[in-house]
C-alpha cells in the first residue's frame, strides 16, 4: 500500500528518530510512504482567528499540493496532524467560500480535490492489528507502557475526530498488539506544556512532571508518544528536576514498534534521545 506522506519541519531535525522509525517500520509492514513533494512548515499551531489570513496560507498549500497526488496525505507529527487537519476543515467550511477562493488565488496551487488528512496511527488502525502482530518478532515481553497522546492528538474532537479526547485507545491498542502491557492513566491527555517551555520553562516543568509521575504511580515503565514537543518537554523535564532513579524513557512510539518489528539498535534512533533508553531496554531483554 502506498501513501502519500508529510513529514514536516521537525522530523527532519529534532526528531529525525520519529521519522526514521516509522519508514523503516512501515517497510516491514509493507506500506509505502511516498513523501509529498515541495511541502512547507504547516505553522505549527493552528490559529482560530478566522480572519488571520497569513496563517491559513501555509497549510492551505500543502493541502493544494497534496491535493494534485491524491485524496489522502498522512503525517505523523501531533502538531502537523492538528493543523492540516483543521486548516482542511476550515477551508471546506459553509460560510467561508469567498476566503477559500482569497486564499488558493494567493497560494497559487490547483486544488484538484478534497484531502483526507490522516494519521499514521490510523494506518496501522486500517491495516488490522492482527495482521501487525503477524509481523512482531521481538515481542515487548509486558513492558509497562504509558501511551501519552497530549492535546493535540485529540482535539477538538468534532475536527480530529481521531479517538475518545478524555480516554484515547488506540496506541494502547496497539502497544498490546506488540506484546506490552499498556497501563491505565489519568493524565494520557493532558498538556505537557507546551510552547510555555520557550518563556515560561517552570510552567512547562511542572505540566510534564505531573504526567510523569502520574505514569509512574499507575506502574508504567516508559512512556511512548507521538509529538516531538511532548517528548522534548517531558525528557527535559525529569532531567532537570527528577533524581537519576525517577526518570523514565520516554519514547517515540515508532521507536516501540520498529523494536517489536525487528529494527536494529543502530536503526532505532536512540542516540538522538536525551534520556538514553538503551541499559533500560537492555535490562529488560529487549536490546
Amino acid at each position: 500500500m502506498k501513501y502519500l506522506y508529510y513529514p514536516g519541519c521537525t522530523l527532519y531535525s529534532k526528531a529525525k528518530n520519529l521519522d526514521r522509525c516509522a519508514r523503516q517500520a512501515a517497510a516491514l509492514l509493507d506500506i509505502e510512504l511516498e513523501e509529498m513533494p515541495s511541502w512547507n512548515c504547516c505553522g505549527a499551531i493552528y490559529n482560530t482567528n478566522t480572519d488571520d489570513f497569513a496563517a491559513q496560507v501555509g497549510p492551505v498549500r500543502n493541502l493544494a499540493k497534496a491535493s494534485q497526488l491524491g485524496n489522502k496525505l498522512v503525517t505523523l507529527c501531533a502538531a502537523c496532524y492538528n493543523v492540516l487537519k483543521r486548516a482542511g476543515e476550515h477551508l471546506n467550511a459553509t460560510g467561508f467560500e469567498e476566503d477559500r477562493k482569497r486564499i488558493l488565488e494567493f497560494v497559487d496551487e490547483p486544488f484538484f480535490q478534497n484531502v483526507e488528512v490522516v494519521h499514521y496511527l490510523e494506518i496501522l488502525k486500517e491495516i488490522g492489528f492482527e495482521k501487525i502482530k503477524e509481523r512482531v518478532t521481538k515481542p515487548l515481553n509486558g513492558l509497562k507502557v504509558a501511551s501519552y497522546y497530549g492535546c493535540l492528538m485529540v482535539r477538538p474532537k468534532d475536527v480530529l475526530k481521531f479517538d475518545d479526547p478524555e480516554n484515547p485507545e488506540v496506541m494502547d491498542r496497539l502497544i498490546t498488539t506488540l506484546c506490552g502491557a499498556p497501563v491505565r492513566f489519568d493524565f494520557k491527555a493532558e498538556c505537557c506544556g507546551g510552547y510555555l517551555v520557550i518563556n515560561r520553562r517552570e510552567v512547562a516543568n511542572a505540566c510534564s512532571l505531573r504526567v510523569i509521575e502520574n505514569a509512574r504511580t499507575c506502574g508504567a515503565e516508559t512512556i511512548v508518544t507521538t509529538c516531538p514537543l511532548c517528548q522534548y518537554n517531558l525528557e527535559s523535564a525529569q532531567l532537570a528536576k527528577l533524581p537519576a532513579d525517577k526518570r523514565m524513557p520516554i519514547l517515540y512510539f515508532t521507536q516501540v514498534l520498529g523494536l517489536a518489528l525487528g529494527l536494529g539498535e543502530d536503526e532505532l534512533g536512540f542516540e538522538d534521545n536525551k534520556f538514553d533508553p538503551k541499559p533500560f531496554l537492555k535490562e529488560k531483554g529487549l536490546l
